[in-house]
């Protein structure tokens, strides 16, 4: 089998330099003043080759209308859209936008019946990294459209609309900036957090890597995230022909079903 072709989560405009020239490779640029938890926001007029944009904030009356208008004049090298709202799905609906929509609950979206339900009104979602390799098979397997797998990156686990760094700066009177790794004082859980004027995002201290699934059937893309990862740390996951458990071993794909069925009364 052949590897699937990359989404890849742009962190760098040196990134984009260095692949753009890879038929493979679809660049994924989170937008300004939609999206929380990015190093780096792009203006839609920076983006000059065809590409996907990615929204990820969940917007509230405001924000939803401010998206309207911006949808609307979208240039036609934005072939597609990935987002977690959905009032983005409803917007983009009404105003019949001609591109491809993908869903990506982050944690959700685990069981193939959730995401066959949501594959009626988008072209693709994006499989949650929480389940086992089992249950992921599971879903390709009976997914009425092919999906998407989070297949490298550092994982976000908790999405805030507080600014939580500022928070912790006037709490502790420090200053560590909006971008910062803390370590959870009760289990010793290292953390990395970005914060911009929209929220926070709390990601995994370690990349997840699901480089095992990147030749599965029924995928549309393997999703790589680039945030705090070099370009060459990028370029070297893309290239590579095994799976860099020598030097990527934590992986966050549960050994565990989510599913459980409780003990009755003896």
């Amino acid at each position: 089998m052949k590897k699937n072709k990359t989404l890849l989560l742009v962190n760098s405009k040196s990134i984009v330099d260095k692949l753009k020239e890879e038929s493979s490779i679809t660049f994924l640029f989170p937008v300004k003043g939609f999206c929380v938890g990015f190093e780096n926001l792009y203006d839609i007029s920076e983006i000059s080759i065809d590409s996907y944009i990615f929204v990820n904030r969940i917007l509230d009356n405001a924000g939803i209308e401010k998206f309207r208008e911006f949808i609307k004049n979208i240039p036609n090298n934005i072939k597609g859209i990935v987002f977690d709202d959905i009032g983005v799905l409803n917007v983009l609906i009404k105003e019949n936008i001609p591109i491809t929509k993908i869903l990506f609950l982050n944690h959700m979206n685990c069981n193939y019946e959730s995401i066959n339900a949501y594959l009626e009104y988008v072209d693709s979602a994006v499989i949650s990294p929480d389940i086992t390799i089992d249950e992921i098979k599971e879903i390709l397997a009976y997914a009425t459209k092919p999906v998407v797998l989070y297949t490298f990156g550092h994982m976000n686990i908790m999405y805030s609309r507080r600014t939580l760094l500022t928070n912790y700066n006037k709490h502790f009177n420090s200053d560590v900036g909006k971008l910062a790794a803390l370590e959870e004082e009760m289990q010793k859980t290292k953390f990395k957090i970005i914060e911009n004027e929209h929220g926070s995002v709390i990601y995994t201290n370690e990349p997840f890597n699901g480089l095992v699934l990147r030749k599965e059937d029924n995928v549309l893309f393997n999703l790589i995230n680039g945030v705090f990862l070099s370009d060459e740390e990028i370029i070297n996951i893309i290239n590579s022909e095994n799976n860099l458990e020598n030097l990527y071993p934590y992986k966050y794909l549960s050994e565990k079903k989510t599913i459980f069925k409780l003990k009755g009364e003896e």
